[in-house]
């Protein structure tokens, strides 16, 4: 009897002294992933180079973002590496905004990231580009990258990576698997920096339309400090940049008389130009000068071709500075999204 007793007191014991959870953790399906990767002193590898170090922090209780996952080529080195739909979002969100502006900006980025990508994810597993080895996208674009990691941003951020990267997470996990989409199909939820002060028709610029990417004003741009630019350019200087393009430019008249009349869309964006007898539009000349957009003006003097640029960007979609602007008049990310993207729905 008395070893009896002895044995229900210990019992009695372990049950106070032990926590309950304890008894209950081999129930859970979801795996524990309580410190990011990044955090590691030991690893100060970036993880662009691996496909084991694409571990962050997630959410308590989204399981969304743990199993959807993007596969990335890693120009680097042409490997391939997974990374999670929170991972993207954040990485992508810190690299296409700055971390001061609006969180509701913020949230509507991460938002137009996750359709962007889920779209071109799904284009690409059903059209490969073996160039692609696989892979849903490649992780730069033009030299750019599309997102950052965790070991990336506290670099580039310094001493500000903890407000920052909280920011950025918050943005993302606020808008965790919400897509958006026009007529029950997911949206290319297309962005750009800075319009024009007027977003452009997509058909205007890649000749392929979409019916929620069309024309919006945007007025909020023109306060940016970007907004807009000069650069210029002699006669040498622009021959020679054009032919890079367009082999068939070979103006032989005097420099001052090379500039026909530019004709624009209601946007801005110079749809036709006639330089040096050539016919140009205002893409080809962004992609030969390096200008910021396709909305700009141009003039001669002093011998020299000056171009006043408004705007970053293609201008089609949504307009990040533009984004911030609305958010600071109250505009949350979903009435911000649905403002840029015609006729979308956020499901």
């Amino acid at each position: 009897m008395k070893r009896y007793f002895i044995f229900i007191l210990a019992v009695y014991l372990i049950l106070i002294l032990i926590p309950m959870p304890v008894f209950f953790a081999s129930r859970s399906d979801k795996p524990r992933n309580d410190t990011p990767h990044s955090e590691n002193p030991e690893d100060n590898t970036p993880q662009s180079t691996t496909e084991d170090n694409h571990t962050e922090t997630t959410a308590a209780g989204d399981e969304h973002t743990e199993t959807d996952v993007f596969k990335v080529l890693n120009i680097a080195d042409n490997r391939v590496y997974e990374i999670t739909a929170r991972e993207l979002m954040i990485g992508s969100t810190a690299a296409e905004m700055y971390p001061t502006y609006h969180i509701e900006a913020l949230k509507a980025q991460a938002a137009a990231v996750y359709s962007y990508y889920c779209v071109s994810r799904t284009s690409q597993r059903q059209n490969p580009d073996a160039a692609l080895n696989g892979a849903d996208f490649a992780d730069t674009n033009d030299g750019f990258p599309i997102y950052y990691n965790a070991d990336q941003l506290r670099e580039r951020w310094g001493d500000n990576f903890d407000a920052y990267y909280k920011k950025m997470c918050e943005a993302a996990d606020a808008v965790s698997g919400k897509q958006l989409a026009h007529n029950g199909q997911p949206v290319l939820a297309i962005y750009h920096s800075i319009s024009a002060g007027m977003t452009e028709d997509a058909a205007v610029v890649w000749g392929d339309g979409y019916p929620y990417l069309l024309p919006v004003p945007s007025p909020g741009d023109k306060l940016s400090p970007n907004y807009e630019s000069v650069v210029s350019f002699s006669p040498e200087e622009l021959r020679e940049r054009i032919k890079e393009t367009v082999a068939e430019f070979d103006p032989q008249d005097d420099a001052a008389g090379w500039l026909g009349e530019a004709e624009k869309s209601e946007s801005g964006t110079v749809t036709r130009v006639v330089v040096g007898g050539t016919e140009l539009t205002g893409r080809q000349l962004r992609q030969a000068l390096g200008l910021r957009s396709y909305c700009f003006d141009v003039k001669w003097q002093d011998g020299r071709f000056y171009f006043t640029v408004y705007g970053y960007g293609h201008n089609v979609g949504m307009s990040q500075y533009g984004a911030d602007y609305l958010a600071r008049q109250g505009s949350n990310w979903m009435e911000i999204l649905k403002y840029y993207y015609t006729g979308i729905t956020i499901e």
